[in-house]
């Protein structure tokens, strides 16, 4: 496939979209209506209806009865381990060999030409790749299995979800609906507040600095990281233990998370299948912070970059906007 992005590449091979990051209008005050009833279709589908049905058919085909896992029992963990393994195989590795290995849109809409390191003592194995698969098999996934080990039981055993609308009711209903549709909010939110606690100096340099040697990123990319830090990521679950009802919200919480590190990592701004689909791919907004590594802490979803004055849109303004403000850091720190 062409690279119809080429022209727009630099000396140093990295590319941009035309236009500056936006937040989404949901963060206007006064609303803005028109915006939002423009946008919210956008922000349901394609990709978030993608990631519910997924959780939905997890839920509904892949995961055993609730009623059997009031109990901790190895055959199911088993189970959910194994499942978990072959869907981050399948997503994961399905974008890896799309774009990297059959590279089946070139170098269309790739932030960087940069390659992914092969000889490098930062990585385990000397290759970013095998490290990064490493890391999100033997550490991401048993870390997110296991929230969703302590879900399922919690609900099982009447722990969790025992408090609000009776069961099938229309305010049940009502509150299973909105928080599926909140979810992607809830987990810009909470990546936020996770994210700028991890760039604190101890722990970055004990726990966060792993996930940053990833410059050059790609979806093994996204959940590669520390456990401490795998284990802070995907508490996002527990804002669903204190309000959700059924466990299907706090699935769809965890799968979320999961399927998020992957696209917002895949190095591409959109994903091309063939010369008509275009999905939204990577983020260039977090791209921007493997980049620069100070700025862009949560998501375009929730402005709290903008409350905080972390925001880089990607524009030579927002640039030298963030130079000054490390300075001025810099100068207070002596």
């Amino acid at each position: 496939m062409t690279d119809q992005a080429a022209v727009g590449r630099n000396a140093r091979g990295e590319w941009r979209p035309e236009n500056r990051i936006a937040s989404a209008p949901i963060n206007q005050w006064p609303p803005d209506f028109r915006a939002l009833t423009r946008w919210f279709p956008r922000y349901i589908a394609p990709n978030n209806v993608v990631w519910l049905a997924a959780a939905l058919v997890t839920w509904t085909w892949l995961t055993p009865a609730l009623g059997d896992m009031a109990n901790l029992e190895v055959w199911w963990i088993a189970l959910l381990l194994a499942r978990n393994l072959a869907l981050v195989l399948l997503l994961f590795g399905g974008l890896h060999l799309y774009l990297y290995i059959f590279k089946r849109q070139g170098d269309a809409t790739r932030f960087t030409v940069k390659p992914f390191a092969t000889d490098s003592a930062r990585f385990l194995f000397r290759n970013q790749v095998r490290d990064n698969m490493f890391r999100t098999l033997v550490s991401a996934v048993p870390v997110f299995t296991g929230y969703e080990v302590l879900t399922y039981w919690g609900f099982a055993n009447g722990y969790l979800g025992a408090f609000g609308a009776e069961v099938g009711s229309l305010l049940f209903w009502a509150w299973f609906v909105a928080l599926l549709v909140a979810t992607p909010i809830i987990h810009s939110a909470h990546f936020y507040f996770i994210h700028r606690l991890l760039h604190v100096r101890a722990l970055y340099r004990r726990v966060h600095a792993l996930h940053h040697h990833n410059v050059e990123v790609g979806p093994w990319s996204g959940l590669a990281m520390h456990p401490v830090e795998h284990l802070l990521y995907f508490s996002t679950v527990v804002v669903q233990w204190l309000l959700a009802l059924h466990p299907v919200n706090a699935l769809f919480q965890i799968q979320i998370a999961v399927y998020y590190a992957a696209m917002a990592h895949t190095g591409f701004d959109k994903v091309k299948v063939g010369e008509r689909v275009a999905i939204e791919g990577g983020s260039h907004f977090h791209y921007l912070h493997h980049k620069y590594f100070e700025c862009n802490y949560g998501g375009s979803l929730v402005a709290l970059d903008r409350l905080f004055g972390t925001f880089h849109d990607g524009s030579p303004e927002s640039h030298e906007a963030m130079r000054r403000r490390l300075a001025d850091i810099r100068a207070a720190e002596g």
